[in-house]
C-alpha cells in the first residue's frame, strides 16, 4: 500500500500542483479516476475512525459531528454518553446501530484529531493562503447525508472506501460566500454530472455546485478537503474588531441630542472608517487568514 499524501502536490497527483491551482482558480469541475484503490486508506479508514471515536478523539461541537439522513439530523441525546472526564462523548455502539439503519455519519474538522491530516492541511495553507478543513462522511444506506445543496467552499473529494454516486446540477452559484442570502436550486433535470466514485477516485467540486449523493450497496467513506479563499468581503470585515475598539463606533445613534450633533458624528465615523480602510494591509490579512480555523 502506498504512503498517504503529505503535501498538496502528493494529494492532487496525478495532476500537477500547477494544474490543480488552475482548476481552483477557474473553479472547474474535474474527476480524476484513481489507479490505486487503497491510496487514501492511510489518510483515514473506517477502522481508524472507529478507534478515534471510541477514544473520544473527535469534535465535540454538534455542528461538526452529526448523524443525518437526507438533511434530517438524529437528536444528539440518542447517541451521546457522558464522558468520565466531563462533557459528552459519542457512543460508538449507538452510532453503528444508526449506520446499520441507513443513517450517515458526518464529521468536519477531523484534522484536529489526526496529526497527519493536520500536517497536510498546514502544507496546503502555506501554499495557497486559504483556510482548509477536512470532513469525513460515512454512509451505509442508499441516500446521502444531505438533500440537494451546495457548499460555499471548494471541495476535493477523495473516495476512500465503497462507492458513491455524485449528481451535480447547474448552473452553479457564482462565487459563493458563507452567510450570503439563500439561493434557489436548479431543477433536478438540469444534470451536468452523474458519476459513481470508486476507491482511489479524486473529484474536485467547486463551491456553488448543487449536488446530492447516493450510496452504493456497501458502506462508503469519503474525505472532503474544504478550501475557503478570502474575498474582498472578508478583507473589509477584518475591520470590525478594530472599529469596535473605537468608542465612536459604539455610541447609540438613536440617542444623539439633535440633528447637528448627529451630522457631526456621521462625518466623524465616516472619516475614521476611511482611515481604517486605508491602513488595511493585504499581506498581514493573508497571514492572519491562514491562521484561522473558521470564517
Amino acid at each position: 500500500m502506498s504512503k498517504p499524501p503529505q503535501t498538496l502536490e502528493e494529494l492532487v497527483a496525478p495532476l500537477s500542483e500547477t494544474e490543480f491551482i488552475g482548476l481552483l482558480r477557474d473553479r472547474k469541475l474535474t474527476l480524476v479516476r484513481g489507479q490505486d484503490s487503497g491510496r487514501y486508506l492511510q489518510l483515514l479508514s473506517w477502522e481508524t475512525l472507529r478507534r478515534m471515536i471510541a477514544r473520544g478523539e473527535h469534535p465535540k461541537s454538534l455542528t461538526e459531528f452529526s448523524l443525518t439522513r437526507e438533511s434530517v439530523v438524529v437528536p444528539p441525546d440518542r447517541w451521546l454518553m457522558r464522558d468520565p472526564a466531563g462533557g459528552n462523548k459519542a457512543d460508538l455502539s449507538k452510532i453503528e446501530a444508526y449506520l446499520a439503519q441507513g443513517f450517515n455519519l458526518a464529521v468536519t474538522r477531523i484534522e484536529a484529531h489526526a496529526p497527519h491530516l493536520a500536517v497536510l492541511c498546514d502544507n496546503i495553507r502555506a501554499k495557497l493562503f486559504e483556510q482548509i478543513k477536512v470532513g469525513v462522511i460515512v454512509t451505509t444506506g442508499k441516500f446521502g447525508a444531505f438533500n440537494l445543496h451546495y457548499d460555499p467552499e471548494d471541495l476535493i473529494i477523495l473516495q476512500v472506501e465503497g462507492t458513491k454516486r455524485w449528481k451535480i446540477f447547474g448552473p452553479a452559484v457564482s462565487n459563493p460566500v458563507i452567510g450570503m442570502p439563500p439561493q434557489s436550486p436548479p431543477p433536478e433535470d438540469a444534470l451536468i454530472f452523474d458519476e459513481v466514485l470508486k476507491p482511489g477516485d479524486f473529484l474536485f467540486v467547486p463551491g456553488g455546485n448543487w449536488h446530492r449523493c447516493e450510496n452504493g450497496s456497501a458502506r462508503s467513506l469519503h474525505l472532503g478537503f474544504f478550501f475557503q479563499p478570502p474575498t474582498a468581503w472578508h478583507f473589509i470585515r477584518a475591520l470590525t474588531s478594530e472599529l469596535l475598539a473605537d468608542e465612536t463606533f459604539r455610541r447609540p445613534l438613536t440617542r444623539i441630542g439633535d440633528a447637528s450633533e448627529l451630522s457631526t458624528m456621521e462625518s466623524d465615523f465616516k472619516e475614521r472608517a476611511i482611515e481604517n480602510i486605508n491602513r488595511l494591509d493585504l499581506e498581514k490579512f493573508f497571514a492572519d487568514w491562514i491562521k484561522m480555523r473558521g470564517a
